[in-house]
């Protein structure tokens, strides 16, 4: 008997713990197929890729590393579903030898960010595009969670280890540069 009592007492505690968190994550929210709580934080896996390219006489060798980053403010949707923000640090060698390191957040691209992206949209995507004229160009993008509307910009990495930041008006880099032949 006294045992049968314990594995009640036990059984009890066990459900009250369940309740206790049933209740923090009560709020659900149906996004097409799946079922999401509220009060998460959805993040985006962390990614690492590494490549090479040869331009001119000197082979180029970058790292392109994404993470979600809990110091970046949190980006809430329409539906109220959260998400961590990301960086990427893009890092470049020369011939083996540093060429180009920096991180990117957000902030980089807010000045030329319309509408809900700047509060919106996550930092979600970063590609290597071309190496041409000099220049190595990254293909970057803003976009809100879980939808197709993005913010796409070129980000060009100058022969002197400078950079630069555009809009990409162009839905698709790679079909814009097999039109230039390249």
């Amino acid at each position: 008997m006294e045992m049968t009592k314990r594995i009640l007492l036990v059984a009890a505690a066990m459900a009250a713990c369940a309740c206790q968190k049933t209740k923090e994550s009560q709020v659900t929210v149906v996004s097409g197929e799946t079922e999401q709580t509220v009060s998460e934080i959805h993040r985006l896996p962390l990614y690492d890729h590494t490549d090479s390219v040869r331009m001119g006489s000197h082979l180029y060798a970058y790292s392109i590393h994404r993470e979600a980053c809990d110091s970046l403010p949190v980006v809430v949707d329409e539906n109220g579903l959260r998400y961590a923000d990301n960086l990427y640090i893009l890092r470049i060698t020369r011939s083996g030898q540093p060429f180009f390191k920096r991180t990117f957040t957000k902030a980089q691209f807010a000045g030329k960010l319309t509408g809900n992206f700047r509060t919106q949209g996550i930092l979600d995507g970063f590609r290597f595009v071309s190496a041409r004229e000099g220049r190595l160009l990254f293909a970057v993008c803003v976009s809100q969670p879980e939808s197709d509307m993005s913010a796409p910009f070129l980000l060009t990495i100058g022969g002197d280890g400078s950079y630069s930041i555009t809009q990409d008006n162009v839905m698709d880099v790679e079909e814009d540069l097999s039109e230039d032949g390249v």
